[in-house]
């Protein structure tokens, strides 16, 4: 059969569910087509070519970058990452925000809210995190609540913590500078094209912040002004130019849509020629020997192993000492079912051979038998 082919159902019903998503203006929508996705691949895998970058680098290709990624990005792979969503409102109306941004709020990740900044320290020490970001809404209009809860986290988890803080630096002063870094802040992210690409802000963390990324989303009418500033960024000391790639949503669809944008069907509906921007920009980075990191984070990276990384972490607090966990952090449950009598025999011979009792487990009725893969073996007809 060929993979196409094997592909299909789940095609098919992404494309449904999109639809289903956007209703009455999905039929409005450009959506990508065969043609346009053949030559998108081909323009794709040119860029990558000039990069020198293959799909077996990291993340199976879905995170390329130049250099090193920020410490912060860095941890985001290694799956210890927490973002806190310190307040839901921002003072900036950018075309792409995928959301209202209207109320303040109570601080929350994952769905959880966290109304006292000790507590999600503690929550934070429990699951093992090595970095935190502070996100919004826009952190800097709730300032003296992120202050607190930064440094709750640098007292509950000391110096080996990685904090980082993502604004669109508009409300930013001195000021607030030196008191983030007082409170144990060590890297600032700047999403300059909420500011008409005002690098100032930036400018002004460089000597007082550690680490300073610019943050922004791969804007394809941005490009040629955004490949004017690399060299700009790397003169003045910006660490690291993170590029994600523009996502459609219910909310932004009707700032999107003029735009001319190809749209990708998918889990979440994303913009083609977003992705192509951003790679197209760190070719010509590479080959003009800027010298800046950059890091494209595709919703793809984002989607899928930000997602494995949560399941490999809460893993262990929820599976039996009899289940195992798979390479995408799944847990897999083995059982063996049967009659009673020849179900109740395979669990004698796994006591007989002093297998810890916590390994498998008998059902009351004795036809399942649960046991870790691997004791299989003991396993016999």
């Amino acid at each position: 059969m060929d993979i196409n082919d094997a592909l299909l159902p789940r095609r098919n019903q992404l494309i449904a569910a999109n639809a289903a998503e956007y209703g009455d203006r999905a039929g409005e929508l450009n959506w990508v087509d065969e043609p346009r996705a053949v030559e998108a691949e081909s323009e794709r895998a040119l860029y990558l070519a000039r990069l020198g970058i293959s799909r077996s680098a990291p993340c199976r290709g879905t995170k390329p970058h130049l250099g090193p990624l920020s410490p912060g990005c860095r941890i985001c792979t290694e799956g210890g990452w927490s973002c806190l969503f310190i307040n839901g409102k921002c003072n900036c109306r950018c075309f792409y925000c995928p959301t209202t941004q209207d109320e303040v709020g109570e601080p929350t990740t994952n769905g959880i809210t966290f109304a006292r900044a000790e507590d999600y320290a503690d929550y934070v020490k429990h699951f093992g995190f090595t970095g935190v970001s502070i996100s919004g809404g826009e952190p800097l209009l709730t300032v003296n609540r992120t202050r607190s809860y930064i440094e709750a986290l640098r007292r509950r988890l000391g110096d080996e913590l990685h904090i980082w803080l993502y604004t669109n630096g508009t409300l930013l002063t001195r000021h607030h500078l030196l008191a983030l870094r007082d409170a144990g802040l060590n890297e600032i992210r700047f999403n300059i094209s909420a500011a008409n690409y005002n690098l100032k802000k930036a400018e002004m963390a460089v000597d007082l912040i550690r680490c300073v990324t610019i943050e922004i989303p791969s804007i394809p009418e941005d490009r040629d002004r955004l490949a004017g500033l690399l060299p700009v960024m790397r003169d003045m000391g910006i660490d690291h130019l993170n590029l994600h790639q523009l996502r459609l949503t219910p909310y932004n669809c009707v700032r999107l849509q003029p735009r001319g944008y190809t749209f990708l069907h998918g889990e979440k509906v994303t913009v083609l020629e977003s992705e192509l921007t951003a790679l197209a920009l760190m070719a010509d980075a590479h080959e003009k020997g800027i010298g800046l990191p950059i890091n494209y984070c595709s919703f793809v990276y984002k989607n899928r192993y930000q997602g494995v990384a949560t399941r490999r972490r809460n893993a262990p607090f929820i599976q039996k000492k009899y289940e195992s966990v798979t390479e995408n952090g799944f847990i897999r449950t083995l059982s063996l079912t049967g009659d009673p009598v020849t179900i109740s025999r395979q669990a004698g011979r796994l006591a007989q051979a002093g297998v810890d009792a916590g390994q498998w487990y008998l059902t009351d009725r004795q036809d399942r038998l649960y046991l870790h893969p691997r004791h299989l073996t003991l396993v016999t007809e």
